[in-house]
């Protein structure tokens, strides 16, 4: 069965999702300017429509936006979605980091995933996509690491796991569910350990580099 997916921005995460979403599912990518954004429409399978067009056609959301480290941006982030977003399965790939060079996430308690949870109450929310760096996202069969699927983590619910779990599926991850969106607090720490690991001047002076994953492997 083909799920609609929305794709709430356009940057190097939500194109190489729907890129891969694509080849299973239609794509709709929402943006504010629409004629920026027409060569998306070449893809197969894929449309540009306003944020508010590509939420009502979807049966998936994916919020690919920079994230905001605040309560109020996070709020004004549901808001933006305006309310075509009600019943709508959210997945949240965003990040509440700080401004470069620090790139942390929030520590007050509640992870952004939860923030943007209680803003949209009456939609499920879930916390995916975002431990991940772009360059793995087309890359899921491991071919620049192991050679092994990789798993993709995420929290949320509890209505529609069963839509985003094929959606992690059709970018080519394994998914493995961790529970409810409180856990977005985890996952939204192994993004800063993964940023603070990968990129120079962010965190220690000798990185890692972009190339690795956080995998869990279990019988």
């Amino acid at each position: 069965m083909a799920i609609n997916v929305a794709i709430v921005g356009a940057g190097g995460v939500g194109k190489t999702l729907g890129k891969m979403i694509s080849r299973k599912h239609p794509v709709t990518f929402g943006v504010r300017d629409i004629s920026k954004y027409a060569d998306l429409t070449k893809a197969p399978n894929t449309k540009v429509l306003s944020v508010a067009d590509a939420i009502k056609a979807s049966d998936v959301v994916i919020l690919a936006v920079p994230g905001s480290n605040d309560d109020a941006g996070i709020k004004q982030m549901a808001a933006s979605m305006g309310p075509e977003i009600l019943g709508k399965v959210v997945v949240d790939a965003t990040n509440p980091l700080t401004p470069y060079p620090g790139l942390e996430v929030r520590w007050s308690g509640r992870s952004g995933g939860e923030v943007l949870a209680e803003a949209l109450p009456n939609t499920p929310v879930y916390k995916a996509f975002n431990t991940i760096g772009v360059n793995h996202m087309d890359h899921a069969d491991g071919s620049l690491l192991t050679g092994q699927q990789l798993t993709m983590m995420f929290a949320g619910g509890p209505q529609g796991r069963e839509l985003v779990e094929e959606v992690i599926a059709a970018v080519g991850f394994k998914p493995e569910y961790l529970g409810p969106i409180r856990y977005a607090r985890n996952l939204e720490a192994l993004a800063e350990l993964w940023i603070h690991l990968a990129l120079r001047g962010v965190g220690s002076a000798e990185t890692w580099g972009g190339n690795f994953h956080f995998q869990v492997l279990r019988k």
